[in-house]
């Protein structure tokens, strides 16, 4: 209902107003009005009401396709949403959605603790947290994520397997093995047994190369060391060094029989 005036006539008492049960029955349907958008048509609510310019909290609201505008968090924002509800801001296929002036999003941390975001399992009964290193490590960089397929990160305590990756000049230190083929220099110091668990020869085909040095802290190459019957085991090839403990010998294979090296 549109708003209705009093008809007060063109002056004091000249007849031409408003009659007094006219007049109360447009008062009357105003308030009414005013009482049905502020009420329930006889009683006015006892909430606040919201005002244009006011500071306020406004609890358990639906905003239907809003444009909030202005600053947000001290940054100048002006973004349409589908749906803002208790979960986030979610767009018409339900994601979050954010869209940042400068394309960054950031988490600030504060008191003790790093920005940081906490990603949940389908249960939300697990979380994995993504944090920030601590001030005190004064680490400003970037990470990218990796390109290609679906992949998961490496991490530093978690038992992987890595396929297709150079390492450029790393150092191997603790108990593992070295499986496959190897290509390059081996510097330095290889206390143990090549080939496998159970003494045996480098496996292959041939060892080829210029040249076959071994280097390390007193420049010496300490030979498999087998028994005779460990020896004879071994699927020999001509040219195959080994320290046979049996005989305290060297004996190298010249192709049909194993020959002492004096």
């Amino acid at each position: 209902m549109a708003y209705q005036p009093l008809g007060l006539g063109s002056a004091a008492n000249d007849g031409s107003g408003d009659d007094l049960r006219t007049g109360g029955d447009k008062i009357n349907d105003n308030f009414v009005e005013i009482y049905t958008k502020l009420g329930d048509g006889s009683t006015l609510s006892s909430d606040t009401v919201a005002l244009l310019t006011a500071t306020q909290t406004m609890t358990n609201k639906t905003l239907t396709a809003p444009t909030i505008n202005g600053v947000v968090g001290g940054t100048t924002t002006s973004q349409t949403i589908t749906t803002l509800t208790t979960e986030g801001i979610q767009n018409a296929t339900g994601e979050l959605e954010i869209t940042a002036a400068n394309q960054v999003v950031e988490i600030q941390g504060g008191g003790s603790n790093s920005g940081a975001i906490t990603l949940n399992c389908e249960q939300n009964s697990h979380g994995q947290k993504i944090i920030a290193q601590p001030h005190s490590a004064n680490v400003t960089n970037t990470l990218t994520l990796p390109s290609g397929g679906n992949q998961e990160l490496v991490g530093t305590a978690a038992t992987q397997t890595l396929t297709g990756k150079t390492l450029t000049a790393p150092t191997i230190t603790g108990a593992g093995a070295i499986a496959g083929v190897f290509t390059g220099n081996v510097t330095g110091n290889v206390d143990g047994i090549v080939g496998g668990t159970t003494p045996a020869a480098v496996t292959g085909t041939a060892i080829s190369g210029t040249s076959i040095a071994v280097t390390g802290t007193a420049g010496a190459m300490k030979l498999n060391t087998v028994t005779t019957t460990q020896r004879n085991a071994l699927s020999a090839a001509v040219g195959m060094i080994v320290y046979n403990s049996t005989t305290s010998k060297i004996e190298a294979y010249a192709g049909s029989a194993w020959v002492a090296l004096h």
